[in-house]
């Protein structure tokens, strides 16, 4: 268990800061995260193989933040056990945000996203050579959280599982080498929104970045279970430069792992009513024809 005081006693002689007020985000399994002064976050990689592999990405956001359309985190302190960033303005994009849109709003918020993973997706930094940890399709991978999940499901939820999984199993694009490098954890959380402007402020939390298959950092941004955001995932696409259906059809076949992979996550902090929550949604899915 890190000692919070002790981080705040670090953070202030490694930075000279003045540490007026502070608070613990408890988002990031993989690093302790604190707001310092409404101003900084300073992330603390929970172990030593994670602090290698973090010092290789912030010498990516160091390049990619270069070329990025989006405001993404800057490292302006790097130490042996933390590295700290000025807070980037803006709110966690919550679905609810997204429902309340215009059709031009949401043409606007696909433009932004499409260009900024275009952008992502092409810049590429040999020293970025792991996978990300996060939704990374390998073959076999894809059937360790239904078996925990089927617990909770009836004959006819079981049989409508096994058949999207099967979709998935079928798809060759999903288990090719990953070559790109994606954010890996593109959800709701880590898209700072304003709410006046209407607008996409910035991207955060790339604690999962790594190698791995672009359709997944579409899956997470709207609920593409469902046809009812066809058009906005459409939009995205376009922007983004894809030619064919290919990514789109991909996209919608792995958009049922984020229910599960949020299953998982509630799972791993047993907080019973968010997969009460997540079991809840993902049976509406599998009922849906």
């Amino acid at each position: 268990m890190l000692n919070v005081k002790e981080k705040i006693k670090e953070i202030q002689e490694a930075t000279g800061l003045k540490i007026s007020s502070y608070k613990i985000i408890n988002r990031g399994f993989e690093s302790l995260i604190i707001e310092v002064n409404k101003k900084w976050i300073f992330r603390f990689p929970r172990n030593q193989g994670l602090r290698k592999k973090t010092k290789e990405r912030l010498n990516y956001l160091a390049s990619f933040s270069m070329v990025s359309p989006l405001k993404i985190p800057e490292p302006k302190f790097i130490e042996n056990g933390f590295i700290g960033y000025k807070k980037i303005p803006g709110k966690p994009f919550y679905p609810a945000n997204f429902k309340k849109l215009t059709e031009k709003e949401k043409t606007k918020t696909a433009k932004q996203i499409g260009l900024f993973l275009k952008t992502l997706h092409a810049h590429k930094n040999k020293r970025i050579d792991f996978n990300t940890g996060y939704l990374v399709m390998r073959k076999e991978d894809y059937k360790t959280p239904p078996l925990t999940i089927a617990k909770r499901l009836n004959l006819d939820e079981r049989k409508a599982l096994k058949a999207k999984i099967g979709i998935i199993a079928k798809n060759p694009l999903n288990f090719k080498k990953p070559s790109s490098i994606i954010h890996g954890d593109l959800n709701f959380n880590n898209i700072l929104w304003d709410p006046e402007k209407k607008s996409i402020t910035g991207i955060i939390d790339w604690a999962e970045l790594g190698l791995g298959m672009p359709a997944m950092d579409f899956i997470m941004l709207a609920d593409f279970n469902v046809k009812k955001n066809d058009k906005f995932l459409k939009e995205i696409l376009k922007y983004y430069g894809v030619k064919g259906n290919d990514l789109l059809f991909q996209i919608k076949e792995n958009a049922i792992i984020d229910v599960m992979n949020w299953f998982w996550s509630y799972h791993k902090e047993k907080n019973q009513k968010g997969m009460a929550r997540m079991i809840g949604k993902l049976k509406r899915i599998l009922a849906h024809k």
